[in-house]
């Protein structure tokens, strides 16, 4: 147990952090706890400052900073081989640690079991099971869910690609791809890029169901009295920006990033911002300055760079695909929603371009259906692994 840190993020919310400090201790009284909190304005700040606890390390700060820095500046600051995020809205199993760390021997990346009260109801995974002991620390049921966790001992870990952020790794894994990402501002989807950035490096998920949490759920993320007004607003920008980032939501199959142009002609600013989350370069024939102002504080991508006019040339992306607004209908949204998966299609079954590149180009643009050139097949999501 000398040899892990459970690494939490904390936000406001100070109640949560003095529960999960005190449950946690009472079975992990010598393990590394490493809180970092950016912009909390409760008094958790000066509640840490109040512990007198050697195996404690913490970090704060006044400014505001996104969930990806805070687990960063965790991952700098803890002094341990491996680590173990975690958050404060969590009870841990009496032999969680230990059941990590015996994982950690023979998988270098490890997800916990988390047991969560019915409010995201019939989302049961191998890591995840719905079962209610309480939705709060006053409410809940210790001796219920310590019961439950003797009850299911001994239980056979698998690999999976469904997995989540609950997870333990030697801390140099992580360190090897630039850790999180804080494009994601102020929180989620940086656990579906860390994901996937792990599994291109050629990682693999281990899921360890005896390592058992329960989980309160979103007790200082979606549901705290800071974020639940914009919850939606946040969900919705951070996939816009895994989908900026990546080429692709993170629903895609193939998880297939090409540089792709789309050439977008009889278009306004509502179909600017469908797509142009899609497109490395989007040409455009309407002014996107107002676009610029509104979306360009939204995400660290340089928008500017990636927005062209229609007639700027040369249009040298690996793949172009040409569509007329004034066309588009359900059928070409469906297309381009899923615009990675069917370039990958379109590539395994040789489709790349026309011969008559003017007759394609001119038939491109009267269609309602976006048409595809594939000038170059190049995937380059591999380069991504490691964030700059």
């Amino acid at each position: 147990m000398n040899n892990l840190s459970f690494l939490v993020g904390l936000k406001n919310n100070l109640e949560y952090s003095q529960k999960f400090y005190e449950n946690t201790r009472l079975f992990y009284p010598n393990i590394e706890i490493v809180f970092v909190s950016f912009g909390s304005s409760d008094g958790t700040h000066e509640w840490l400052d109040s512990l007198e606890d050697t195996n404690l390390k913490y970090y704060y700060s006044e400014e505001n900073r996104t969930l990806s820095d805070t687990y960063n500046k965790a991952i700098e600051i803890s002094t341990k081989e491996f680590i173990c995020f975690l958050h404060n809205d969590m009870v841990l199993g009496e032999n969680f640690g230990i059941e990590i760390l015996k994982s950690l021997e023979n998988h270098p990346i490890v997800y916990y079991k988390t047991v969560e009260p019915p409010i995201f109801d019939k989302d049961e995974r191998l890591w995840k099971e719905v079962r209610d002991f309480g939705d709060s620390f006053e409410n809940f049921d210790h001796k219920a869910f310590y019961d439950y966790e003797k009850r299911h001992e001994n239980i056979k870990g698998e690999f999976s690609d469904n997995v989540s952020f609950f997870l333990a790794s030697n801390k140099n894994i992580i360190k090897s791809i630039g850790g999180l990402d804080p494009l994601f501002s102020p929180m989620f989807c940086e656990d579906d890029d860390l994901i996937l950035r792990l599994k291109l490096s050629g990682e693999k998920f281990y899921v360890c169901p005896n390592a058992i949490t329960y989980h309160f759920v979103s007790k200082t993320s979606r549901f705290s009295e800071e974020y639940r007004s914009k919850t939606k607003l946040i969900e919705e920008n951070s996939q816009r920006n895994f989908a900026r980032k990546w080429g692709f939501y993170n629903f895609s199959k193939s998880k297939a990033k090409y540089d792709i142009g789309i050439v977008l002609k009889n278009t306004n600013l509502e179909i600017l911002s469908k797509l142009e989350p899609l497109a490395s370069t989007i040409y455009v024939d309407i002014d996107f300055t107002e676009y610029l102002a509104s979306e360009q504080p939204r995400t660290s991508i340089s928008l500017k760079e990636k927005i062209k006019n229609i007639n700027d040339f040369p249009k040298s992306n690996d793949v172009l695909v040409y569509i007329n607004g004034s066309k588009l209908n359900s059928k070409s949204w469906d297309i381009l929603n899923n615009i990675s998966d069917v370039i990958s299609q379109r590539i395994s079954e040789k489709k790349f371009k026309s011969s008559a590149l003017k007759r394609f180009y001119q038939r491109i643009f009267k269609g309602y259906k976006p048409m595809i050139i594939i000038n170059r097949v190049k995937r380059l999501e591999k380069k991504l692994i490691k964030r700059n």
